[in-house]
């Protein structure tokens, strides 16, 4: 499945590039999907264990130069508790995710980092992550997206804008709107219910998370943005962990 869903990448990065589409191939050839990863100049995205007894990474996002597919980081909430816990996930231009590098996920923690020390069962995972990612990398010719201003929220308001590289990225409420810079008119409208975190019950009280703008990414001349989203929550009513989407255009 990994080199088939690489090979269709690989057609897209070609494509994207002005070439020929690659010739097509049965299913039952032993070759069909085969691509050779190329050295690349510059460094993989790569995750590691940090100093805070939490997972970090470095070049995440990152965005494909071809913009077929984007790379994020994606840590989910844990309550109370607060296991750190990270995957990798490679979503393609509709945001759907196509290939997951799985780290570790929060019930694995206190057997995997015992007291805040990496086992190497741990570590072992974090180099078979890399290695992936720079097989990805091979492939994808990765580059790493930097984070856009948000800007302060007004007295009493949630954060909702974020400005960089000639953009205004602006979540209201359950839209997401992107301008040029300083633009009276969007020029991508999206709609962002299925992003909004779903009413429930907690403590035996309605329990609601409502969602505002934490930070989003951008490489230059790259017609992608990944927009980062959080949510509010209470001692009684604990908010999801954040969700990175794939925005493109």
């Amino acid at each position: 499945m990994r080199a088939r869903t690489l090979a269709i990448a690989a057609v897209a990065e070609l494509c994207a590039c002005g070439g020929s589409p690659a010739p097509h191939h049965p299913d039952d050839d032993p070759n069909w999907g085969h691509v050779e990863p190329r050295t690349r100049d510059t460094p993989a995205p790569a995750v590691a264990w940090g100093t805070d007894h939490r997972f970090a990474w470095s070049s995440l996002p990152a965005v494909a130069k071809g913009a077929e597919v984007v790379a994020v980081p994606i840590v989910d909430s844990d309550g109370g508790r607060g296991n750190p816990n990270l995957r990798v996930e490679l979503r393609d231009r509709s945001d759907k995710v196509v290939q997951t590098i799985a780290v570790a996920t929060s019930d694995e923690m206190d057997k995997l980092a015992p007291g805040g020390t990496p086992s190497p069962q741990l570590v072992e995972r974090l180099a078979a992550a890399n290695r992936t990612l720079a097989l990805l990398h091979g492939v994808h010719d990765f580059v790493a997206m930097h984070p856009l201003e948000v800007q302060p929220p007004t007295e009493g308001g949630d954060k909702h804008l974020a400005i960089g590289d000639g953009f205004d990225v602006d979540w209201n409420q359950n839209h997401l709107h992107v301008f040029r810079h300083n633009a009276l008119r969007d020029f991508l409208t999206l709609d962002g219910t299925p992003w909004l975190a779903k009413p429930r019950t907690a403590a035996g009280e309605p329990c609601e998370n409502p969602a505002y703008l934490a930070g989003a990414f951008h490489a230059a001349e790259i017609n992608v943005i990944v927009v980062e989203l959080a949510y509010k929550g209470s001692d009684t009513c604990w908010e999801p962990g954040n969700q990175l989407h794939v925005v493109t255009w």
